[in-house]
């Protein structure tokens, strides 16, 4: 159960709903997050404002041969050997992966190592994860191919 607040009949405060929302999924609490690939897609990542609103704190990307210090909003971009002390001393918990195919599986097995709970992965692979890691893989290609289709489907109907 969510929320307590309420009565029958008379229904919820709707801000009191909101808030007991918030709290149960925890959005005041930031969770440590990085990304790492820094190229088009994870500079893009890094320099999105909205993951704050949702109590995610994208601390730093990182990058294989970073070409710059950090991003237009500021956030900090480090090489791939600073990977595990900063995941350590920051208790990052969730990891973003913006790289290429070929190079997500040993991404994902450094984050894995380093203590990471939680993968957000962009690259167009399957990684293998233990168990207790959560996975939820983004192909942006094939969202693109469901809304062409879903766009041909409304197209039928009219």
């Amino acid at each position: 159960k969510i929320s307590h607040t309420g009565r029958r009949r008379t229904g919820r405060s709707r801000e009191q709903l909101i808030l007991d929302i918030e709290k149960y999924l925890d959005f005041a609490a930031e969770t440590g997050t990085i990304i790492v690939g820094t190229g088009k897609l994870g500079a893009a990542l890094l320099d999105y404002d909205g993951f704050d609103e949702a109590g995610l704190n994208v601390m730093a990307g990182f990058d294989i041969q970073p070409t710059r210090d950090e991003t237009a909003n500021g956030k900090p971009i480090y090489p791939m050997t600073r990977l595990e002390t900063f995941c350590r001393r920051y208790e990052v918990r969730i990891g973003i992966i913006a790289v290429p195919a070929e190079n997500a599986q040993d991404v994902c097995d450094s984050l894995v190592a380093c203590g990471v709970e939680a993968i957000w992965n962009f690259a167009p692979v399957r990684l293998l994860t233990p168990e207790y890691v959560i996975v939820k893989n983004e192909n942006l290609a094939l969202s693109l191919t469901a809304l062409r289709v879903e766009l041909k489907c409304q197209e039928k109907q009219a």
